[in-house]
């Protein structure tokens, strides 16, 4: 099994309508967080589904997700075992103190693979999408590189609730690790190999545009549970 720190919040959903029993955020190594994690109900049994978009194909597509199989089980245990904890609580027990954040992830200790996929007819003022890895642990598709008023800016996946707020669905938990995460995006933008796999790219642009409707938690299902802590 891997030695990964795991930090898991799951939200049950009191009255469910289908067969998603909750959502969850994970945070891995004080490092990265992934909110929209499901704890479904499966003809098997429960098992985790992490946050996912849908192509034009009806395919779905993992945003962030964990790099290796034994990563992925140890997530899904905990999320599971969470979830049984805290299901049968009343609601106002439910909730969580604010995390610990006093650990001090360097930047320079966090191996980043970054690739980037400029589109050749930008939708908007997005340029590029991008994909980046964390120390081999965990992935975040999604990313994009944004032409704004004051120049380019990296966003990380979001999800957009029905008040039309925006909500990062997977995002580094210290804020110089989102700059060291910004700044390689863009230095691969700007000076690296252009990929000539256009399908890709767009692609990764279709699976975005679908990301508010699928990896958002329902604001309807989220008012019947109490939400607390700010990886919620």
């Amino acid at each position: 099994m891997s030695n990964n720190k795991l930090d898991v919040r799951v939200y049950p959903i009191d009255e469910p309508t289908g067969n998603t029993l909750a959502f969850a955020s994970i945070a891995v190594d004080d490092m990265v967080a992934i909110r929209g994690v499901r704890v479904v109900d499966g003809e098997k049994g429960m098992f985790m589904s992490m946050p996912q978009s849908k192509d034009k194909e009806g395919e779905y597509h993992d945003i962030a997700f964990p790099l290796n199989g034994d990563l992925r089980k140890e997530m899904e245990a905990a999320v599971i075992d969470e979830y049984m904890n805290v299901a049968n609580l009343p609601p106002d027990q439910r909730g969580y103190d604010a995390p610990d954040m006093s650990a001090n992830i360097k930047p320079e200790d966090i191996k980043l693979d970054v690739r980037v996929y400029p589109l050749d007819e930008p939708q908007g003022n997005t340029k590029a999408f991008a994909s980046v890895s964390l120390d081999d642990a965990v992935a975040i598709r999604g990313v994009r590189v944004v032409d704004g008023k004051k120049g380019l800016f990296v966003t990380m996946p979001q999800s957009k609730d029905k008040e039309g707020d925006y909500h990062d669905i997977a995002f580094p938990l210290n804020g110089d690790l989102r700059k060291e995460i910004t700044k390689a995006v863009l230095d691969k933008y700007e000076h690296g190999d252009r990929p000539k796999d256009k399908s890709l790219a767009d692609g990764l642009r279709k699976g975005a545009e679908k990301a508010a409707e699928q990896a958002a938690v329902p604001r309807e299902a989220a008012a019947k549970s109490k939400h607390a802590g700010v990886l919620e």
